[in-house]
């Protein structure tokens, strides 16, 4: 199996701890989906969560490595890649979108290597003085690895911009109690998506409603979920 790696939320009222959110954007009131998912939420949270970012393959296992290394140190634990799910602090979404906007320039010395495992943002490149020139262009193969590591290091800029406007979506909440929805698609925010974020994950309208009027009155909670 190959890896995946998403970042999940989950909505819940302060007031009540009750969740409002589900992990699916085909639930909807009338659905047999949706009847199935207010029986097992009780029993299995896993209803509860919905896709926020999602990568897989060596991309993924590039990003998991920064990511869990910054959530050890904001929430003082040992998480492992071999860990399948990690709470994700919402405290640490900058430093996280930080690194991933990083990974958009990698460094010459790896970015043509197989399964290179760093960018610029670690600290075992950061402590090195990367004044690599450019490799040498003599064969169509090396022509071919260019293209494919510039497609990568595109997919890194947009997962960025999506955390960004996540964490922009937060803020306007948190400090002027207003939510402004983004594009989302399947598997989560998505600059040409045809879903609403967050409004196809609170299926109860009277939810969404309330949520509208004021979002401050509700809890976010994050995970990374490495799945592989």
């Amino acid at each position: 199996m190959g890896l995946d790696l998403y970042i999940e939320a989950k909505i819940t009222e302060k007031a009540t701890g009750r969740c409002i959110s589900v992990c699916d954007n085909s639930y909807s009131e009338n659905s047999k989906a949706f009847k199935g998912h207010i029986k097992n939420r009780e029993e299995d949270e896993e209803y509860d969560w919905f896709g926020v970012v999602w990568t897989f393959g060596d991309n993924a296992r590039r990003l998991r490595n920064s990511w869990i290394e910054i959530i050890n140190r904001y929430m003082k634990t040992e998480y492992l890649n071999k860990d399948f799910i990690i709470p994700l602090p919402q405290s640490a979404l900058r430093e996280i979108c930080s690194s991933t906007f990083s990974y958009a320039c990698l460094p010459e010395e790896n970015r043509f290597a197989d399964g290179t495992e760093c960018g610029f943002w670690d600290i075992e490149q950061r402590e090195k003085e990367n004044n690599i020139p450019y490799s040498v262009c003599d064969s169509e193969d090396t022509y071919r690895k260019w293209d494919y590591l510039s497609g990568s290091e595109n997919h890194f800029l947009l997962l960025a911009e999506s955390l960004r406007d996540l964490i922009y979506l937060l803020e306007r909440i948190n400090y002027e109690n207003k939510y402004i929805p983004l594009k989302s698609n399947d598997d989560g925010l998505c600059e040409t998506g045809r879903l609403v974020f967050v409004d196809e994950y609170i299926t109860e309208k009277t939810d969404l409603e309330k949520f509208k009027e004021d979002p401050q009155a509700y809890e976010w909670s994050f995970r990374i979920w490495n799945s592989y």
